[in-house]
């Protein structure tokens, strides 16, 4: 069934999605009264009816606890709240996305959601710092990785750093003490945040003069590593501080990414690398060795190629917006891609999404287990084994227009 139905306005793909959503569901309404008495009939019609609304009420009833709870957030001043909050309203999403398979709505809800927390975070990091936060310049908090493509999870490490107004040698300290009070508050809250990327490192907090001596030292040497590092930058989406700063950092930041061939050149070289799941002979790919042999890794070989090929072509085509499904939609506007492949994209992204976050919620609240990026192929049925390889062959062949894209460019 098409995975796109709750999509509006005039994209072709959610009018088609939700086409096909309404001609499968009437389909099977019929099947069922085939047989039945025409008093039957309709008790089935009233039932179906009373059980869409149940949904829909059920439904709005989620949005609105999601937005009370967030709202609590935005004003709550205590880190232990916080926790407690983070967990009610994580578990919250996943149940929703048990009865709704929505991945973009558990995604949509959990960006709102780390850009409240994030603005009480800097509350508490000013108080915490006490008269010293009057040294510290206007801070923009822009989140990289899984949230940066606003694709997280709690299961994620959150990356992410800053970008600070100019500052002498005396204020960096006090921003320094402010990058560690901001990851420490992160993990309070008990989410996971990366010990690299993050602001408490020199390398990812800044004021914007000196990303752009940073990206441009690094681009200019062309280390292999430090090329790699800044090249998550082009996944970005800001969590709090001002919308100016934020806009210009990105403008600045994809502009000379995208400008160097030795960025672009590398990123697609490991994209292209990057495999899609599916071996030589046409089987998929199991570990071979370590705690999950004979599993499907569901990361390294799906969500990872999928993600870094968009994020890839759309460096290429110097697109600004942020979630994967939208830089698909906009590369499709922009006859990057033709309807047919956008669209093969766009389900295998909600399949092994949603994959992702039902296999997440079984081993709730241990947000450190790793083991729903694994597969056990032998226990999903043949339906769901063919999803998954067209999903494979899709992710297969975004790759493979990205290679092609980077040889038509010139490079």
């Amino acid at each position: 069934m098409a995975h796109l139905v709750s999509a509006k306005g005039s994209d072709v793909l959610a009018w088609r999605a939700a086409g096909d959503f309404t001609v499968t569901f009437r389909q099977m309404l019929l099947d069922r009264m085939e047989f039945c008495r025409s008093n039957e009939a309709a008790e089935m019609l009233a039932a179906t009816s009373h059980a869409l609304d149940d949904l829909v009420a059920a439904n709005d009833l989620f949005c609105s606890r999601s937005l009370s709870l967030m709202d609590e957030v935005a004003v709550c001043q205590e880190l232990s709240r916080l926790r407690e909050l983070t967990t009610i309203f994580f578990a919250g999403l996943y149940d929703h996305v048990a009865i709704h398979h929505a991945a973009p709505a558990f995604y949509q809800f959990s960006i709102l959601f780390l850009q409240a927390l994030s603005g009480s975070l800097v509350r508490i990091s000013y108080t915490t710092l006490g008269g010293a936060s009057t040294r510290i310049p206007e801070m923009t908090i822009i989140a990289l990785g899984p949230a940066g493509r606003q694709e997280f999870s709690p299961f994620c490490p959150l990356q992410f750093m800053l970008v600070h107004g100019p500052a002498d040698d005396a204020e960096e300290g006090f921003i320094k003490r402010f990058a560690a009070l901001l990851h420490q508050g992160f993990e309070a809250c008990g989410l996971q945040v990366d010990e690299a990327v993050t602001p408490r490192n020199s390398m990812w907090r800044g004021s914007l003069p000196e990303w752009r001596q940073r990206l441009g030292n690094v681009l200019g040497r062309g280390n292999v590593n430090e090329v790699i590092e800044i090249l998550r930058l082009a996944d970005q989406t800001q969590l709090d501080g001002s919308g100016d700063t934020g806009s210009g950092f990105r403008q600045l930041s994809l502009a000379a990414l995208s400008a160097r061939p030795v960025a672009v050149s590398n990123l697609v070289s490991r994209v292209v690398a990057l495999s899609n799941g599916i071996g030589i002979m046409g089987g998929l790919r199991l570990e071979k060795r370590g705690p999950y042999r004979g599993l499907f890794a569901l990361l390294d070989n799906a969500l990872l190629p999928l993600s870094a090929s968009v994020s890839a072509l759309s460096l290429l085509r110097k697109l600004e917006t942020a979630s994967t499904p939208r830089r698909v939609r906009e590369l499709l506007w922009r006859r990057e891609l033709n309807v047919d492949m956008a669209e093969r994209l766009l389900q295998a992204w909600h399949m092994l999404h949603e994959l992702r976050l039902l296999r997440e919620r079984e081993v709730l609240p241990d947000w450190l287990n790793a083991s729903p990026l694994y597969l056990d192929i032998d226990l999903m049925n043949v339906a769901e084994q063919e999803t998954l390889r067209e999903s494979l062959e899709a992710v297969g062949n975004i790759q493979r227009h990205v290679g092609l894209n980077f040889s038509g460019a010139g490079e």
